[in-house]
């Protein structure tokens, strides 16, 4: 006897006869309790497939047949027409639905592209039970990369897009075209594929270019890209357009120029067009660029920068290439006319040499005005000298905005040199002018005076009074008559040039306080002859003329005399009475000899014996009297009325 595992093992050792499905006849149960036949199986699964209105759990019905899962799905996979896998693979469908589903791939793949992956999601069937489906309309379906469209419906596309295309190449125009304005909006990735072949199939792929955008396919004629690029290169030709960027050039037309190489073989046979770097600039631009340059330079008589006057107008990176060939065209023009100045540079700017020459002679009126400014500067200030310095800055200051060249000429070491010279030039003259006038008042009020008085005590001939009146000269020229000299020309700014300025120092330094003298004949450090050989070396190295002539010394001596005796008329009496009597004394000797004496009240009764001789002894003998009186103060108008008579004053 067989027990029930020696019959299944028996079962296993011989392979069951196939049917033309590839399936066993005899098929062991799943509950390894006995066999059944395949026929018994296929039976079953058409009666459940055929009339089941839902899907079938693939588990369910292998568990109902009681056969493994594995011949349900072979079964399912068999027989395609009858039932569908899901998604899954774990449920059936029955044909209702796979009818159901095959009905509406039709009617969706008539009007639109679909994609496959999402018909297997939205109808939650299988990859291959789906290309099953598709496989029964497979001439009317067309496959492409994962979508599906019905072949009627691509005709109905290209039909579209042929009508746009052929009236493109008609007009001559370019034509946008838009997914949403062809039926049921494909994709835009249909919309070019059919395009192709449209253009492919009517033979127009070489008359049209394509541009694709995110949203829309332009269609441009060939001829249409080709008359803009003629165009194009027109206005270069003519000088309407200044330059073209070659790069940006290759790509506006790509179908005409794949590389770049591509466009400058094209200029090479473009007449005057210049390629410099990757630009390529146009020779009628580049001759009115020189023209008006020159026209300014002639016309205008004025100074160029070229860089400024390109502006913009052309790129950053080819301005100064561009500047600099133009330069050397114009200086080249002009160097070939002898009609024409020379072109020199001023830093970024070219100008004439006739223009420079302007420009300087304007920096040097500049120059003067400066100059003229310190020294009022200098007189308004005349206690705090400061020497006037030309300062480039300053002059740069003076300059208008809209003559930056001149700020830059300023900066050559030539032109500065030049201008410092005129500065000090312009100095100059306005010094030795202020010195000229110095000379006039110094010798009207120090010199005409001081030899004045000299020659009144050259005539004293009494040793002991010409010492004594010569120390209180010494004195008096030493603390009064030098220092309100100088004090008085610093004051009306007569002490501004550096070399006035620099001998009165000299010359206050001889008369400073460590050389005062002492009147009463003490030891003293400065004598009349040491004076006046320091006045003499000042007036020497200040030009003047000294001793002062003669007329001056007559004329100054007249005026002298005429003021001694207003103030002899203006006198108060009798408190006066001394000042008067020394007035009368100093008068008559001046009448009675040269010069004028310089005295004080104590050496009148001796300056008065001088004139003894010289005057009628009635005239003496009243100077006898008005000398008491004076002592004791008696003077009264009367004699000051008879001093003024003897002096001949009516």
């Amino acid at each position: 006897m067989f027990t029930e595992n020696d019959v299944k093992n028996i079962f296993q050792l011989f392979p069951p006869p196939k049917t033309s499905d590839f399936l066993p006849s005899l098929i062991l149960s799943s509950s390894r309790h006995g066999f059944v036949t395949l026929q018994f199986v296929q039976a079953h699964f058409r009666s459940r497939v055929t009339k089941e209105t839902q899907r079938i759990p693939l588990s369910a019905l292998a568990s109902e047949l009681d056969v493994d899962q594995k011949l349900v799905l072979q079964l399912v996979r068999n027989h395609p027409k009858l039932a569908l896998l899901s998604a899954d693979g774990k449920s059936i469908i029955a044909i209702d639905e796979r009818d159901a589903i095959q009905e509406k791939l039709t009617s969706l793949l008539s009007g639109a592209v679909v994609s496959k992956a999402d018909l297997i999601t939205q109808n939650d069937v299988d990859d291959t039970s789906l290309d099953f489906l598709l496989a029964d309309r497979d001439r009317e379906i067309l496959s492409i990369d994962g979508f599906l469209c019905s072949k009627a419906y691509e005709s109905k596309v290209m039909e579209a897009i042929s009508s746009l295309v052929r009236q493109a190449l008609k007009d001559v125009q370019p034509v946008d075209i838009f997914p949403h304005e062809l039926p049921n909006s494909p994709p835009i990735w249909f919309v070019l594929r059919t395009l192709e072949g449209v253009l492919a199939s009517e033979e127009s792929a070489s008359k049209i270019s394509l541009q694709e955008t995110a949203n829309s396919i332009s269609c441009t004629p060939k001829q249409l890209i080709e008359s803009k690029r003629d165009a194009t290169i027109s206005h270069l030709h003519s000088g309407a357009l200044a330059y073209l960027d070659l790069q940006s050039f290759a790509a506006d037309f790509p179908d005409l120029f794949p590389t770049y190489q591509d466009v400058l073989s094209y200029l090479e046979y473009i007449p005057d067009v210049q390629v410099t770097e990757k630009f390529a600039i146009s020779k009628a631009w580049l001759s009115t660029l020189e023209q008006d340059c020159i026209r300014i330079l002639e016309q205008e008589g004025c100074f160029l920068d070229i860089l400024e006057v390109i502006g913009s107008r052309l790129p950053a990176s080819i301005r100064g290439t561009v500047a600099s060939n133009t330069e050397v065209s114009i200086t080249t023009t002009f160097s070939q006319s002898p009609s024409r100045p020379r072109i020199t540079r001023v830093g970024n700017y070219i100008l004439t040499q006739t223009r420079r020459t302007e420009a300087v002679n304007q920096l040097s009126t500049y120059t003067e005005a400066d100059a003229d400014a310190q020294w009022q500067q200098l007189k308004h200030e005349p206690t705090v000298p400061k020497d006037p310095k030309f300062t480039p800055a300053r002059i740069a200051n003076m300059t208008q905005k809209d003559e930056p060249f001149l700020r830059i000429l300023l900066e050559e070491k030539a032109v500065e040199k030049s201008l410092d010279d005129h500065f000090c030039s312009c100095i100059a003259a306005l010094e030795a002018q202020n010195e000229a006038d110095l000379a006039t008042y110094w010798t009207d009020r120090v010199l005409a005076r001081y030899y004045t008085y000299a020659a009144g005590l050259a005539c004293i001939t009494d040793t002991k009074l010409h010492d004594q009146l010569a120390q209180l000269l010494t004195s008096y020229t030493q603390h009064d008559l030098v220092p309100d000299a100088m004090a008085k020309a610093s004051a009306q700014g007569l002490a501004l040039s550096r070399k006035t300025r620099k001998n009165m120092a000299k010359l206050t330094h001889i008369l400073s306080t460590e050389n005062e003298i002492e009147i009463e004949n003490e030891k003293n450090t400065l004598t009349t002859t040491t004076l006046t050989t320091a006045l003499n070396k000042f007036a020497q190295k200040q030009n003047m003329q000294c001793p002062p002539p003669a007329s001056v010394l007559a004329d100054t001596k007249r005026t002298m005399r005429d003021d001694m005796c207003r103030r002899l008329q203006k006198q108060k009496l009798p408190d006066g009475g001394p000042v008067c009597f020394l007035t009368l004394v100093v008068v008559l000797c001046a009448d009675h000899f040269d010069g004028v004496v310089y005295a004080t009240g104590k050496f009148a009764p001796r300056l008065m014996r001088l004139v003894k001789g010289r005057v009628g002894e009635a005239q003496y003998e009243r100077l006898e009297g008005w000398k008491e009186m004076a002592k004791r103060g008696e003077l009264g108008v009367e004699d000051r009325e008879g001093m003024l008579g003897m002096a001949g004053v009516v």
